[in-house]
């Protein structure tokens, strides 16, 4: 045996270890995702999309999220919250929407994204700003508003806030369209609170895409 192996048992002790340490990272990174203050969340985002750790996000051709923004934009405006280094905002079809504007936390997400749109024909209508989600204010009205994968980001408890401060922007037949990796907690939380249009299941239903839009309110007569 090589002096510098480990026993077997050392071996599976440092693994396990290591498993733990990841997990722990992960939790605290998710925290401060959830509740942390913005600069320090856009700081951790910053490095990691610096870092490369999402370079598979920066091209996303032929999404299936895509064609159902394409169908409910009609040619109108988009709010995409969350929409990283822009391949949502550069790989829809340009007919299918009047003005893009992409929200995201990371200034470098969204140096890419502008990199990408710059010298193209659709840099004349879409447009991007720094910001927090759970802060930012519209200044106008979307006919589709997109969660990419940006939703599940947010504490449980701040969904339905975030989401019926948005419906505030949606135009009067304007719809959320969000995709999800499971989460089946999110979904039974918008199924409870708003109007679903349509529900889309891909990759062996691991991935979901949900088209909904505000409760309809119905006037209670005497």
């Amino acid at each position: 045996m090589s002096e510098n192996r480990l026993p077997q048992g050392t071996t599976m002790r440092v693994t396990l270890l290591m498993h733990i340490a990841r997990k722990i990272k992960n939790h605290l990174r998710r925290l401060v995702q959830s509740y942390g203050p913005e600069s320090l969340k856009r700081r951790i985002w910053n490095r990691e999309y610096a870092g490369g750790s999402w370079a598979g996000l920066e091209n996303m051709v032929g999404d299936c999220l895509y064609r159902h923004v394409e169908e409910h934009a009609r040619g109108g405006d988009i709010l995409d919250l969350g929409c990283g280094p822009g391949a949502t905002a550069n790989e829809l079809d340009e007919a299918s929407y009047r003005s893009y504007t992409g929200v995201d936390i990371s200034d470098v997400a969204l140096g890419k994204a502008r990199a990408r749109t710059l010298g193209t024909p659709r840099a004349a209508k879409n447009r991007y700003f720094q910001a927090d989600i759970l802060m930012y204010q519209p200044d106008q009205s979307y006919d589709v508003i997109v969660f990419g994968d940006s939703l599940y980001y947010l504490a449980h408890h701040q969904i339905h806030g975030a989401l019926s401060r948005y419906a505030g922007h949606l135009k009067k037949d304007g719809v959320f369209v969000i995709r999800l990796y499971g989460y089946e907690r999110v979904a039974d939380l918008i199924r409870r609170n708003f109007d679903v249009v349509e529900r889309h299941l891909y990759r062996c239903a691991q991935i979901s895409v949900l088209v909904f839009r505000p409760p309809t309110r119905q006037t209670k007569t005497p």
